[in-house]
């Protein structure tokens, strides 16, 4: 699926389209070239809700009615255990329009989700 950034990865702020591929039930590619970022679906290990602030439902052209998917990034390890996710900046994806944003979430409204979290916590 290809993606318009609606609001960039940070530090990645010159990338302005991905290719979002899915890897198995669990991950996902997200692409450009040479920039190449794993993603997992966050609520198939944990308990993962969080509100979208309107600025990025702006950003993605997302209201009420809108099927948004929910990733967050991976810094693979080996061994995968050691791997670490990003609960706090996830990468929302607006399929209907083809847009994506990664949100910064305030940890002072959730205090459960951390930058780097290791996966092994949920395996």
């Amino acid at each position: 699926m290809e993606l318009k950034v609606a609001s960039p990865i940070l530090g990645f702020e010159h990338i302005t389209h991905y290719t979002l591929t899915q890897v198995d039930d669990y991950f996902y590619k997200l692409e450009n070239g040479d920039i190449v970022f794993t993603l997992i679906d966050p609520g198939k290990i944990r308990d993962y809700a969080f509100t979208l602030p309107p600025v990025y439902a702006k950003k993605l052209e997302a209201d009420e009615k809108s099927e948004l998917r929910t990733l967050a990034i991976v810094v693979l390890q080996n061994p995968i255990e050691e791997s670490v996710i990003n609960f706090l900046a996830p990468v929302v994806i607006n399929e209907e329009r083809g847009l994506l944003a990664q949100v910064a979430l305030d940890e002072e409204k959730y205090p459960d989700f951390a930058l780097a979290e290791k996966i092994g916590r949920y395996l």
